[in-house]
């Protein structure tokens, strides 16, 4: 496998993708930006994840302080060459392909897949919440079409879920809907008069008949959908937004026929939950830090899962880029990073003051704990990041704020897996 030597590495977005500046500062931690090292070579089948690229190419040139949302098209070419070069076989994106479902958008991103395509990176798509309307389902089916839909070994009548037999293994790729309801055309698909994301009971038969013909065939499932199933993905499990309107039952069918592992994105934040046996497996925001995707290694019995950083540096050198923010991607972010721990300590200081030195310290504790979580470190650094200096100035200026619970919760709940785990398979 060729490959190119990046001088940089990664840094942090916070919830829901909060948003980069981009800006140096001076600070008491150090910015250090480690090298992206290639994955181990793989041994069986190897395939790539990512979710909610959301391509924008109408956002216009950066200036002054921006945000990765700027970088949408150049971070998906980076993301299909990391994936090709770490010699995944196929590469699923699991919905909010573009921001905003207009023609004009997928076009330009099916663009981009085609071209991944000839260089021999096959891909696999399904709709997000932001991917129809004004597209509806018909014309995405069509515009994805050379995407998976035209090889559906079966397609669902009342939805756009299609299932692939691909190299020994079944891709049960699931709409969740989610979309605006005014999107909804096809035949046989359900009236609906809200934006909820739901399985049809319909599609929970067809889902059913695939799994049942995976299991009679003795092949393993990778099962994907853009919105979360498993109850710990969300704060609030009795609003919809988050969740598959009847994810039980869809979590029941996976238990019931022994597919360990559901793969989806919506959250913007890299995560793993488990519940009864189930793994879900959350692809983070692809516009946010660490630009990262997910990849699988299916050998025989097992499924291990490895978290990616896009080498964006190594791509901008390969494809000629000029611009000095691609080319140096993972210390702009680094450097976004602190600049953001910086400004958002200084805003809850105005209500609950600290000292100069108080505030310093608080900033960096915030920094060091999203970089820990972000890293899949963060089990592993806990007592380190407790007994900073700066832990109890923040929590004292975080009362009343948002950020002060999270990160109160991600230092208590953080799992180890966010650094990687495997799953035996059946």
């Amino acid at each position: 496998m060729k490959r190119k030597q990046s001088l940089q590495c990664t840094a942090a977005l916070l919830l829901c993708a909060l948003l980069l500046t981009g800006c140096a500062a001076e600070s008491p931690v150090a910015l250090t930006v480690p090298s992206i090292a290639p994955l181990p070579e793989a041994e069986g089948l190897r395939v790539a994840v990512a979710s909610d690229l959301h391509l924008n190419p109408g956002a216009g040139a950066p200036s002054g302080a921006v945000d990765a949302a700027s970088y949408s098209s150049e971070l998906i070419d980076a993301l299909l060459w990391d994936a090709k070069e770490q010699d995944a076989a196929f590469i699923l994106l699991t919905g909010d392909l573009v921001s905003g479902g207009t023609r004009e958008r997928h076009e330009a991103l099916t663009e981009k897949l085609r071209r991944a395509e000839s260089a021999g990176l096959p891909v696999y798509v399904l709709p997000g919440n932001h991917d129809l309307a004004p597209v509806g389902q018909r014309d995405f089916a069509a515009l994805y079409a050379d995407f998976g839909y035209d090889e559906a070994w079966s397609r669902d009548e009342s939805s756009l879920s299609y299932c692939v037999l691909r190299d020994d293994c079944v891709l049960l790729m699931l709409d969740t809907a989610g979309y605006p309801a005014g999107a909804i055309d096809l035949t046989g698909a359900p009236a609906r008069e809200d934006s909820t994301a739901f399985l049809t009971e319909a599609t929970l038969r067809w889902v059913e008949d695939m799994l049942r013909e995976a299991r009679e065939r003795g092949l393993p499932v990778l099962c994907a959908g853009h919105y979360n199933l498993l109850t710990a993905a969300a704060r609030d499990p009795e609003k919809s937004g988050y969740y598959v309107e009847n994810r039980e039952k869809l979590a029941a069918l996976l238990r019931d026929y022994g597919v360990p592992l559901y793969l989806s994105g919506h959250i913007h934040l890299r995560a793993v939950y488990r519940e009864d046996g189930l793994t879900e497996l959350v692809t983070e925001y692809l516009l946010g830090y660490p630009t990262g995707y997910s990849v699988l290694d299916l050998t025989a019995g097992t499924l291990r899962y490895t978290p990616r950083r896009v080498d964006v540096d190594a791509w901008a050198a390969e494809s000629g880029q000029s611009d000095p923010t691609l080319l140096h991607f993972a210390a702009w972010q680094q450097e976004g990073l602190w600049r953001y721990s910086q400004e958002n300590v200084a805003y809850m200081a105005a209500r609950n003051p600290l000292t100069q030195k108080q505030q310093a310290q608080a900033a960096a504790f915030y920094y060091a704990v999203m970089d820990a979580y972000w890293s899949g470190t963060l089990p592993a650094r806990r007592s380190a990041l407790e007994a900073m200096p700066g832990r109890r100035p923040f929590f004292r200026c975080a009362e009343g704020y948002a950020y002060g619970w999270w990160l109160r919760d991600l230092m208590e709940n953080a799992a180890p897996e966010l650094a990687g785990f495997t799953l035996p398979l059946p």
